[in-house]
């Protein structure tokens, strides 16, 4: 299927359920698939990301359990991923113009769903301004204000899922390190699973590997060979297997232990592996393994928890996270890498000669 098929099929899916969506008010894609031409070819692999846009007051509004909505569904042989959104974000030119998530995405065909024409006439301005330095600098900021609050989060995390809590929250936080050099250089924005793919071309482009081995480092992935991956992709697929099967309580990351969305997980990060990047791949590996097997050792069978937290536990101490010292020292070394990308965004923005003033 080319990615215009892929279009055709997600206006047909919020066609399909829009009676059900009370308060909504627009639709609109995001992620790689508005930066795609409409005959290339869409991977099996990946989701279609979208952005439902709701009145204030709505019910879809509201969170569901501990967490806010995004659903995951499969619709026509596709995966769909779709963020629900208050119409505050889009409140304003300008709100639209400073949020990275939502510009480029407005200044290319995206619309699926704009009965009364409002994302249309977001539309204008936001191609007309979008190379705009201002503008540049103020999604630049927003990625950063975005960071230190998935930063601040840590403390949360360690305290309710442990040390695997920290190593998933520190790993996610990675991807705004590949978002920020995506809005420095006017790229659309990437992320899921082959963030620190797209970090590492960014980075390669300016002859900055040296920051990406030091993302690697910090995640503990860096020496990690492709053997090594591989048998954490096949222990990772068997954790998301039990976990989809015993899921009950609420996790953050339950939005994606689907059984539709294993080979969003599982083939994607083989396709990587086969390319050359394995560490980029155990990255996401990680992010599945870690979240399944907390569902695990919440709702899964008393008698197998152990087995499951020995597996755990061992790939803590491989990738340099088994000690409390090691986990703090792995907070200050992020921030100061962290920092050393977002100056080197803000030197690509002050040089870049598609950037107005």
């Amino acid at each position: 299927m080319d990615a215009g098929q892929v279009k055709q099929v997600a206006r047909a899916w919020v066609e399909t359920n829009v009676r059900d969506w009370p308060g909504l008010i627009g639709a609109h894609l995001v992620g790689g698939i508005t930066s795609m031409p409409d005959d290339a070819p869409f991977p099996a692999s990946k989701d279609i990301d979208i952005h439902l846009v709701f009145d204030e007051g709505s019910p879809s509004l509201q969170a569901s359990g501990s967490f806010l909505n995004v659903l995951e569904v499969s619709f026509g042989g596709l995966l769909i991923e779709a963020g629900v959104k208050s119409v505050a974000e889009y409140a304003s030119p300008e709100a639209v113009l400073a949020n990275p998530e939502i510009t480029y995405h407005l200044t290319v065909d995206s619309l699926l769903y704009d009965p009364t024409g409002w994302l249309r006439d977001l539309q204008e301005p936001a191609r007309r301004e979008y190379r705009r330095r201002r503008w540049v600098l103020a999604r630049l900021e927003h990625e950063r204000n975005e960071l230190a609050g998935a930063l601040a989060l840590l403390l949360i995390a360690r305290g309710v899922w442990g040390a695997s809590g920290e190593l998933n929250l520190l790993g996610y936080t990675t991807t705004y390190l590949a978002a920020a050099l995506s809005v420095a250089t006017l790229r659309p924005p990437k992320i899921g699973g082959r963030a620190l793919v797209h970090l590492r071309e960014l980075l390669a482009e300016h002859g900055r590997l040296d920051l990406h081995d030091d993302v690697l480092a910090l995640l503990g992935v860096r020496d990690i060979p492709r053997e090594r991956v591989n048998q954490f992709l096949e222990e990772g697929a068997e954790v998301f297997d039990v976990a989809v099967q015993v899921r009950k309580t609420p996790h953050p990351f339950q939005h994606k232990l689907h059984a539709h969305l294993r080979p969003y997980f599982v083939d994607a990060c083989r396709s990587m592996i086969d390319e050359g990047h394995h560490r980029e791949a155990l990255h996401w590996v990680i992010a599945f393994y870690y979240s399944a097997t907390d569902v695990i050792l919440v709702d899964g069978p008393q008698a197998e928890r152990s087995s499951f937290e020995d597996r755990r536990a061992r790939l803590l101490r491989e990738l340099g996270f088994d000690s409390a010292d090691a986990r703090v020292a792995k907070l200050e070394q992020a921030h100061k890498l962290y920092d050393r990308v977002f100056a080197l965004a803000a030197e690509i923005v002050a040089a870049h000669p598609g950037i107005v003033d």
